[in-house]
């Protein structure tokens, strides 16, 4: 592969951990065989970033090692085309920003924004960082005197990247304005039709101006899977040239492989009593139609702006993260996403969780007091954003103990953030709120495979005999199969279900096994919750 001259390499050692983080930033010909004159390839020890500026200066490359997460359409590699109104659209895939609202300029987009050639501006290194500033030309046709500014920063150790979109009136009179910005996801594996296992989740706001459901669809579809987990939202992609909008009240959107468990997370500011695009949506999911090229579009936007004539501008930032972690995930911070919240076992005394994290370093719970001082800490844990985070440990809770703290701290053993907090009355009372009042008289134990696809075994032990009722609901809560309706006699029994209701195979998604019994009068019940992926 040839490469051009310019390169820059960072190297920042940490000997305390034996730890060695590099960043590199490279001008590349002809990258990953796409044929593009320059590809500018920022990397650290956990993801690679590639960008292209011959093309409107599209991100076609965002991986965490080597699971990749955008769309490079391979019909026009190496292709590019001068900005001309008149011309069809052409799609690169990648990641790429549009001023919006989409109304004000109709179809196709601004051309020059859209795959004009972009300008480098500057590279910047420093010890704990590399920067890449890029800037388009000045669009001439469908939002005239508009231009954009990037400025991508990537760090060592995390999976971070800083995404910095400024967007400039260069115009003799005032406009309003909002950054867009839009990335083509990835909905297969090569080879393979597997879009059931590509999937976007987003939070849904309780005080929506869509109503309860929280979201606002243009076009039925499929893919609008509903409330996946309490108050998340979940997208399957399904191929039906259909759009749904939302206008979340906590600030991240993610895409996922849900198959490879890998999940990119897009992090953004909200601004409350702001004017949004589109009815007052703050994200967009976009599943392509059923001709090629196939992508789910995965869209944030910001706020409208007004921006002074002769210069006026405004910055939108996000960040990007990327993290190995099971899929539905139930919230997301700076550090890293959670798939399991904070539980305590009292009668065990274990402490668990699952996450997903963002940095390369240790993590421990603290138990802290009323004063908020720290009083007791778990065992140290290694963290990657490369490999889950499954939280187990056996501890004893202090007495003065408030709350539970999941502290993440960097490969210089500084404290980047708090995983999750949570109140140890909660966490011990949601264990003894699931434990029946008659618990001995019946068990209902973890499904296997959990995962599953296309079927899994669920456990169960009765201590004597009872009617039982073993059946499937979904989300909604709804009964969908009943798997047993009998009177059974003491003892351990195995179930297995083939992941079909009514015959026909179920969708990819959360269900629950729900085993009831009735004895001594009273009706009691124990759920476990599956995952289906196919």
């Amino acid at each position: 592969m040839h490469r051009q001259t310019q390169k820059i390499i960072i190297f920042t050692a940490y000997f305390s951990f034996a730890i060695l983080h590099s960043q590199t930033l490279e001008f590349v010909s002809n990258y990953n065989g796409w044929g593009w004159d320059t590809t500018i390839v920022m990397q650290n020890d956990l993801i690679t970033m590639a960008t292209v500026p011959a093309i409107g200066g599209r991100v076609m490359q965002y991986d965490l090692g080597n699971l990749p997460s955008i769309m490079v359409n391979s019909g026009l590699l190496d292709k590019t085309y001068t900005p001309d109104p008149k011309r069809e659209w052409p799609n690169f895939g990648g990641y790429k920003t549009w001023p919006s609202p989409q109304n004000d300029w109709g179809w196709p987009p601004p051309p020059v924004l859209d795959y004009g050639a972009y300008m480098v501006l500057d590279t910047c290194q420093t010890n704990d960082s590399v920067a890449l500033s890029i800037e388009s030309p000045i669009e001439k046709w469908l939002t005239p005197k508009i231009q954009f500014k990037r400025r991508a920063t990537i760090f060592p150790g995390t999976s971070r990247v800083r995404m910095e979109q400024t967007i400039i009136n260069t115009g003799s009179t005032p406009v309003n304005w909002g950054v867009w910005s839009i990335t083509q996801s990835i909905v297969n594996h090569p080879g393979e039709t597997d879009y059931q296992n590509y999937w976007a989740y987003f939070p849904i706001n309780s005080n929506s101006v869509y109503g309860s459901s929280g979201v606002s669809p243009q076009g039925g579809s499929e893919a609008w899977q509903g409330e996946v987990v309490p108050g998340v939202y979940g997208v399957q992609f399904y191929p039906e040239g259909a759009k749904i909008f939302a206008d979340p009240d906590k600030g991240w959107i993610a895409y996922a492989d849900v198959s490879d468990t890998v999940m990119f997370i897009r992090t953004f500011p909200i601004f409350e009593g702001e004017q949004y695009p589109d009815d007052g949506a703050r994200t967009t999911v976009y599943v392509s139609g059923n001709s090629p090229p196939l992508y789910m579009e995965v869209e944030v936007k910001g706020p409208i702006v007004a921006l002074a004539a002769a210069g006026g501008n405004y910055t939108f930032t996000e960040n990007w993260w990327s993290a190995k972690v099971r899929a539905p995930i139930l919230d997301v911070d700076s550090v890293g996403a959670i798939a399991s919240r904070l539980s305590y076992n009292s009668k065990t005394q274990n402490l668990s969780a699952i996450y997903g994290v963002f940095y390369k370093g240790t993590a421990k719970a603290a138990f802290v007091g009323a004063q908020g001082k720290i009083l007791t800490e778990g065992q140290p844990y290694t963290i990657t954003p490369l490999e889950e985070f499954q939280l187990q440990e056996n501890v004893v809770i202090p007495d003065s103990a408030k709350t539970v703290e999941v502290l993440v701290y960097n490969s210089k053993d500084e404290l980047v953030g708090v995983l999750e907090s949570a109140d140890i009355s909660q966490i011990i009372n949601s264990v003894r709120l699931k434990t029946p009042a008659v618990a001995s008289e019946f068990r209902l134990e973890a499904n296997y495979p959990n995962p599953f696809n296309p079927s899994t075994t669920i456990r169960y032990h009765l201590r004597q005999a009872t009617h039982v009722d073993l059946s499937i609901y979904n989300i909604q809560g709804q009964r969908l199969q009943t798997l047993v309706r009998a009177y059974q006699v003491g003892g351990d029994y195995n179930v297995r279900w083939d992941g079909k209701v009514n015959g026909r195979t179920a969708a990819s998604g959360v269900y629950f096994a729900r085993l009831s019994v009735d004895g001594s009068q009273v009706t009691n019940a124990q759920v476990q919750k599956m995952l289906l992926l196919k």
